[in-house]
C-alpha cells in the first residue's frame, strides 16, 4: 500500500508564511538587537584599542623622559662627582703651597734670628774680649794708661781679634 500525500496548497503557503513570519520576529527581536549589540560592543573593543595604543605611545614617551631624565642626572652627577675632586685638588694645592711659603717665612725669620744672634754675639765677644785686654793691660802695665792710648790699644786688640775669626 502506497500512500502519496499530496500537499495542499493553503497549507504549504501557511507553512510559508509562518516561516515568514516567524523569521520577521526573530529578526526583530533578536537579530537586530543582536546586531546592534554586536556593533557597540566592536566599537568599545576599537576604542579601547585605540586607548590602549594611546596609552602605550604616551607610556613609551614617559619612559623615554624618564631615561633622558635618568642619563641627564647620571651627567650631573658625574659633574658634581668631577668639581669635587678639582675642588679638593685645588684646595690641596693651595693648602701645600701655603703650608710651604709659611715653611720657606719661618725659614727666612731663622737666619734673621741667627745672624741677629751671631752679630749681638759677636759684639758681646768683642765687648769682652776689649774688657779683658784692658784688664791684662792694666795687670801688666800695672800703672794707668791715658785714654787716646787705652783706646788706640783697645781699637787694635778688636781689628787684630776680627782677623782672627772672619
Amino acid at each position: 500500500m502506497e500512500i502519496f500525500v499530496v500537499p495542499d496548497l493553503w497549507n504549504v503557503l501557511a507553512q510559508w508564511g509562518a516561516t515568514l513570519i516567524l523569521f520577521l520576529v526573530i529578526r526583530h527581536f533578536v537579530y537586530q538587537p543582536m546586531n546592534d549589540f554586536l556593533a557597540k560592543r566592536q566599537a568599545s573593543i576599537a576604542s579601547e584599542i585605540e586607548e590602549a595604543q594611546a596609552e602605550r605611545v604616551e607610556a613609551e614617551r614617559l619612559k623615554s623622559d624618564y631615561e633622558q631624565k635618568l642619563r641627564d642626572a647620571k651627567e650631573e652627577g658625574a659633574e658634581i662627582i668631577e668639581k669635587s675632586r678639582e675642588r679638593g685638588r685645588e684646595l690641596e694645592k693651595s693648602a701645600s703651597e701655603e703650608a710651604q711659603a709659611r715653611a720657606e717665612a719661618m725659614i727666612e725669620k731663622a737666619k734673621a734670628d741667627i745672624e741677629r744672634e751671631k752679630a749681638k754675639a759677636r759684639q758681646d765677644v768683642q765687648n769682652e774680649t776689649s774688657d779683658l785686654a784692658v784688664m791684662i793691660a792694666e795687670k801688666l802695665l800695672n800703672d794707668t794708661i791715658d785714654e787716646k792710648h787705652h783706646d788706640e790699644l783697645i781699637n787694635g786688640l778688636i781689628q787684630d781679634m776680627e782677623k782672627r775669626h772672619v
